[in-house]
């Protein structure tokens, strides 16, 4: 006979849960791995962008018409914050694998599942450990925006916010990638590898697919890449934020499966 006293779920605590979590992706060596080799990356992409932008406006003094193209969104933020992209293209996989990967390779996963959480809590709480990874890893391209507003520079706050969001989704995106990966893998270099084709199978469609026509090129639209497109030209889309939505519900709802 089943007990009566059976426990409830609504009761477990979450603070417990997300602490453990925290812990776990902040305690790991992944994270501050990438987060040292991502300040040079960001920093030489930020004073090769500040170069750049610098020759490009003595130019503006003398054409009137170049002058009126030149803004330091396209020309500082996007170049610096595009360093930051390639960082969480190739390292955050690894990052997001530890919050799942560590724990079926130590059979922790089968001890975490039986305790009164429902398995879309516990993935609702590596997610948030995944995006407090995500912030922590941004603190570099933050610094260097900072930057360039003390030497002077200008930046449209709207725009700048609008861009962040951007790459905040396509961090979640690989983050939940990432946690696919890990559940459907045995370990965390099968999961790196399947994450990594994701991830680096959107620069092959880039290359091979965008601008033919037809069925090749709504595949090439397929490509994570595309998720910044829009946002790197200043633009909020609507449906792009309800896709970008459905797929990160996606990944996850298969990684709880």
């Amino acid at each position: 006979m089943p007990s009566p006293d059976t426990f409830r779920v609504r009761d477990a605590p979450l603070r417990p849960l997300l602490a453990k979590e925290l812990w776990e992706i902040l305690s790991g060596r992944a994270l501050w791995t990438m987060l040292l080799l991502m300040c040079p990356l960001i920093g030489y992409g930020f004073f090769q962008a500040i170069s750049l932008y610098g020759e490009a406006s003595v130019a503006g003094l003398q054409s009137p018409v170049l002058a009126s193209s030149l803004s330091p969104f396209d020309g500082v933020l996007v170049p610096t914050l595009g360093a930051f992209y390639v960082a969480v293209t190739l390292l955050f996989p690894f990052v997001a694998i530890r919050v799942l990967g560590q724990e079926k390779e130590s059979g922790a996963l089968r001890l975490l599942i039986q305790l009164p959480y429902r398995s879309t809590t516990l993935i609702a709480a590596k997610l948030l450990a995944v995006l407090a990874a995500w912030v922590l890893s941004s603190v570099p391209a933050l610094s260097a925006v900072a930057i360039w507003r003390m030497l002077g520079g200008h930046l449209s706050a709207p725009e700048t916010l609008n861009l962040l969001l951007g790459h905040l989704f396509y961090g979640l995106l690989v983050g939940t990638i990432a946690l696919f990966a890990a559940s459907v893998s045995e370990s965390a270099a099968t999961a790196a590898i399947i994450a990594l084709a994701f991830t680096i199978g959107s620069w092959v469609l880039d290359f091979t697919m965008a601008g033919h026509p037809g069925i090749l090129d709504w595949i090439a639209r397929l490509s994570l890449t595309q998720v910044l497109r829009t946002f790197e030209q200043g633009l909020l889309s609507l449906g792009l934020v309800l896709g970008i939505g459905a797929t990160l519900c996606g990944f996850a709802a298969l990684a709880t499966v």
